[in-house]
C-alpha cells in the first residue's frame, strides 16, 4: 500500500464492519470508575470490587507503594491502600493497572513500539497528576491522572489493528507510514473508544484536543496534559521519534496555569525519575 489515505480508509472501513478487534477494557476498571465519579462507593465497597481480581490486587499494591503515591510506610493491604489513599485514588491505580494490561496486548511485531508508548503514556500521566497536586489543583490530581493514560489510547488501538492487518492480510507498512497514519488517525479514533466504553465527555475533550494547534486555557485538565506531553519530548520519553523543539517556558499553558520556572524545573525532574523507574522496571 503505497497512499496514507488508502491506508486510513482501509482502517476505517475494517473497524466500521467490525472485521478487526478493538481493545476491550478490564469490567472491573470501568465498574470503579464510573461509581466512584458518582459518589457510590466507600473503602468498603471498592475493596470488594477489587478483591475479585487477585491480580489486580497485587499489581495495585505495588504501585500503591510506588515513590509517586506512597506515604512515609508501605501499605500492606488492600484496605490500608483504600482508606489511606482514598477511594479517587485507589480508583485511578485501578485505572492504570488495567491500562498496563491493553499495552502488553502483542506478542509481536509492535511488542516494542507498545512499551514504549506505555512510557510514554505512563509518565505523562504521573506528572500531570504531579503538577496539579503541586501546582494549585489538588482537587484534579486524580482526574488529570486518568487524562493522562487515556490521552493516547487511540494510538494504543491503531497499533493492535495494524498489526492484526499486516499478520493476516499481509500489509507492508514502513515505519513511516506507520506513525504518520497514528498521528493523523489516533485522537479521533481515541475519542470513538472512550465512547465505545462509556467514559466522561471530559475525558473524550482530552483525546480530542490534545495536539490542537491552538490551546484551551480554560480547561485546567487538558492544559496539564498538553504540557507535561510536551515536557515528556524534552526528556526523551516519547512513543515515537520527534524532532520538535520544545521550549516549555513559552507555552501558553505555563501562563494559564501560573506556573513558575521552578515549578518547570521540578516537573523535569519527576519525569526524569518516571522514566530511570521504567527503565530499571524494564531491565
Amino acid at each position: 500500500m503505497s497512499h496514507q489515505h488508502e491506508l486510513i480508509e482501509l482502517i476505517n472501513s475494517k473497524i466500521s464492519s467490525g472485521d478487526v478487534d478493538l481493545p476491550v477494557f478490564d469490567d472491573i476498571a470501568l465498574q470503579i470508575n464510573r461509581e466512584v465519579h458518582e459518589n457510590k462507593l466507600d473503602a468498603e465497597q471498592i475493596c470488594k470490587i477489587i478483591e475479585e481480581d487477585q491480580v489486580l490486587v497485587a499489581d495495585l499494591l505495588r504501585m500503591a507503594n510506588s515513590s509517586f503515591f506512597s506515604g512515609l510506610s508501605p501499605v500492606s493491604n488492600l484496605r490500608e491502600a483504600a482508606v489511606r489513599l482514598g477511594v479517587r485514588q485507589i480508583a485511578s491505580i485501578v485505572f492504570s493497572v488495567s491500562q498496563k494490561r491493553l499495552y502488553s496486548a502483542s506478542k509481536g511485531m509492535f511488542k516494542a513500539r507498545l512499551t514504549q508508548l506505555w512510557q510514554h503514556t505512563s509518565a505523562v500521566s504521573i506528572g500531570a497528576r504531579w503538577l496539579a497536586a503541586n501546582a494549585g489543583y489538588r482537587n484534579l490530581a486524580d482526574e488529570t491522572f486518568v487524562a493522562g493514560l487515556l490521552h493516547d489510547i487511540g494510538k494504543l488501538s491503531l497499533l493492535c489493528i495494524l498489526e492484526e492487518l499486516i499478520n493476516r492480510d499481509g500489509l507492508e507498512l514502513s515505519d513511516e507510514m506507520i506513525n504518520s497514519t497514528l498521528l493523523e488517525m489516533h485522537s479521533e479514533h481515541g475519542a470513538q473508544l472512550l465512547t465505545l466504553w462509556n467514559l466522561p465527555e471530559s475525558y473524550k475533550t482530552i483525546v480530542l484536543h490534545v495536539c490542537d494547534d491552538v490551546p484551551d486555557p480554560h480547561n485546567v485538565v487538558l492544559s496539564m496534559i498538553r504540557l507535561v506531553d510536551k515536557a515528556c519530548i524534552l526528556e526523551g520519553v516519547n512513543d515515537m521519534p520527534s524532532d520538535e523543539v520544545v521550549d516549555l517556558e513559552s507555552m501558553p499553558e505555563v501562563a494559564a496555569l501560573s506556573l513558575s520556572s521552578s515549578d518547570l524545573e521540578e516537573l523535569r525532574l519527576v519525569l526524569q525519575e518516571v522514566s530511570g523507574e521504567r527503565q530499571s522496571a524494564a531491565a
